[in-house]
């Protein structure tokens, strides 16, 4: 029978149950107490560089706690702690009265919940920093990863605190929670700071920070994908049924190609970029090929294939879209909808092998094969990718692990076998898996050395497909999107006039000699730091933001001026380019 204490605080909102833990033990309330996690924390695989990137070094994007870390050092420490065990203990209390700190109290059987609820009332439990979870962590509909809000991650970073009874009985229950919540925090605390948009620009002073240079160049040279490619809305349901080979660069992507070429015909291969030259060799062209980082980097793949006719570009509207190599292309997301249209986008998080699932869903297809979609490493210090990719290297010599940056993050599949994988990737896995139990779109992973596997994600090293792929010709007849050529061209031409604007300034400051230089200087870079202007020359590469800062902001007159002039000779040449891009977009009208 339901007990009513339970119910009630799922009434209240307060307790979120997910798919029930096989109960272990004889169910009696947990006498506690709350003990320290002895786990590794997972920020210690992060560069410790990220761990205070601004310039107050009291300013820390997270924390790293010490083995015997009591209670009231965590919440002087932090603003999250969780507790894993539902029993009534100095440390529960302690960090429930702290009004600012939020609190997670996780509990693996409902039979022990109900026995803490007689002893700690639910009046002590409705507050509004509370939340209780009971269930596996990957069970919950939503995901915690969309119920649990990503400034929660931001108010420090979490603390976890277990009974002796959860970590005897529920150790690998345990071991999934604290690996799960610490996934988000990342996510959500560093990401933002060690991820691409200040890999280039450490936040020194405040700036305007749009788009990135790379994203700036693609949107300059994609302008006529703008008037000529439609959107992805084109493609929605266009291939109900059908099955899905998505396919990625991981290391095993070489002993699939058979597979693969076999298959062509029964499965819709949507390909991601950095695994499109491997195929293309093999003489394999796959049906799609789609690309959504929007880095320079990431489209260099395009140079090294030949055209492919018979393959359908989805590309982020940001991203490069490949050239002369894909007659028919689609695009997602919106840049400048006012004047090139709405357009619909694609779920995806950390790799682009969420897009190609997403893509799959959005074309209506009915199952998914993952080939090379291992997003981890048999090499502790980097991660290896297929033979005959951009990104392929050899395996660096064995070194003694030492369970910290610069080393991966180790990591075992279901099946036992020890592998590393980055933050970043760890993160992605998550999110995609998370993504697939949802979905209810069934999956299977031809690679068993992979942390993508979960619930709907079986094992099969050669699945078998029994269906057709649909005739893709109307695909490459689409409507073509409504654009205003007109309002287009103006934009453009305002581009043109900024850029020459910019590039004359940098150049007429590069060539003041007077004792008047600095301060005319400062005040163009005090203009441009608010037009984007500076980021993108902070982001273009080679230009060294640190040392610019050091002259300019730290430095004496002479090195003042010295300073400015590197950012200025910067603006000049990035001005260059831009018109240089410009006016061939002009041109495509």
């Amino acid at each position: 029978m339901e007990n009513s204490k339970i119910a009630a605080l799922v009434e209240l909102g307060i307790l979120c149950r997910g798919g029930q833990v096989e109960p272990v033990g004889d169910g009696r309330a947990d006498p506690g107490p709350h003990r320290f996690s002895e786990h590794s924390q997972l920020c210690r695989f992060e560069n410790p560089a990220f761990r205070h990137p601004f310039e107050d070094p009291s300013v820390a994007v997270y924390s790293l706690f010490a083995p015997d870390t009591t209670i009231e050092a965590a919440l002087s420490g932090t603003r999250l702690v969780v507790l894993l065990g539902a029993a009534d203990t100095p440390q529960l209390r302690a960090a429930l009265a702290s009004n600012a700190t939020v609190v997670i109290l996780f509990e693996p059987d409902e039979r022990v919940l109900a026995h803490f609820l007689e002893r700690f009332r639910l009046a002590g439990l409705n507050r509004p920093n509370l939340f209780c979870f009971t269930g596996e962590p990957r069970s919950f509909d939503p995901p915690l990863q969309d119920m649990l809000p990503g400034d929660m991650f931001r108010l420090g970073t979490p603390a976890f605190f277990v009974t002796d009874r959860v970590r005897g009985l529920y150790g690998g229950w345990a071991d999934r929670v604290v690996s799960y919540l610490e996934t988000l925090h990342y996510r959500h605390a560093i990401y933002g700071v060690s991820g691409q948009a200040l890999s280039l620009s450490r936040p020194l002073r405040n700036i305007h920070r749009g788009l990135l240079y790379d994203q700036q160049v693609h949107a300059f040279e994609n302008v006529p994908a703008y008037l000529a490619a439609p959107s992805i809305g084109g493609l929605r349901n266009r291939l109900p049924g059908a099955e899905a080979i998505l396919v990625a660069a991981g290391p095993d992507l070489p002993e699939k190609l058979d597979w693969i070429r076999r298959n062509r015909e029964r499965g819709v291969i949507i390909c991601v970029n950095n695994a499109v030259k491997p195929l293309a060799e093999a003489f394999i062209q796959p049906h799609f090929v789609i690309i959504n980082d929007t880095s320079i980097d990431s489209g260099r793949v395009f140079g090294h294939i030949p055209k492919l006719p018979e393959a359908i570009l989805v590309g982020h509207c940001l991203s490069d879209l490949g050239g002369d190599r894909f007659r028919q292309k689609y695009l997602f997301g919106s840049f400048l909808p006012q004047i090139f249209g709405e357009r619909e986008d694609l779920r995806l998080h950390g790799s682009v092998i969420s897009t190609a699932f997403s893509l799959a869903r959005h074309l209506g297809c009915s199952r998914c094969v993952l080939v090379g979609a291992q997003l981890a490493s048999t090499d502790p210090w980097s991660l290896s990718y297929a033979r005959g990719t951009v990104m392929d290297a050899p395996e660096g010599a064995a070194r003694e692990l030492v369970h910290e940056y610069p080393q991966l993050c180790p990591v075992t599949t279901p099946f036992g076998e020890p592998l590393f994988t980055t933050l970043n990737f760890l993160d992605a896995a998550l999110w995609l898996a998370e993504e697939i139990r949802v979905s209810g779109v069934p999956c299977v992973n031809t690679s068993r050395a992979s942390i993508l596997y979960g619930e709907g994600i079986e094992y099969d090293g050669e699945p078998v497909l029994s269906g057709r792929v649909p005739n893709m010709k109307d695909l490459f007849r689409p409507e073509p999107p409504r654009v205003d050529r007109g309002e287009a061209g103006r934009w453009l031409r305002r581009e043109v006039r900024l850029w020459t604007s910019v590039g004359e300034a940098a150049r007429t400051l590069l060539a003041d000699d007077t004792p008047a230089m600095a301060a005319k200087g400062m005040a163009i870079l005090e203009q441009l730091d608010r037009n984007n202007v500076t980021y993108l020359a902070e982001r273009r590469g080679g230009f060294n933001n640190r040392e610019f800062y050091r002259l300019v902001f730290e430095g004496d007159e002479p090195s003042r001026r010295k300073g400015l002039r590197t950012y200025f000779r910067e603006v000049l040449a990035m001005s260059g380019e831009f018109l240089a891009l410009l006016r061939r977009a002009v041109e495509s009208l």
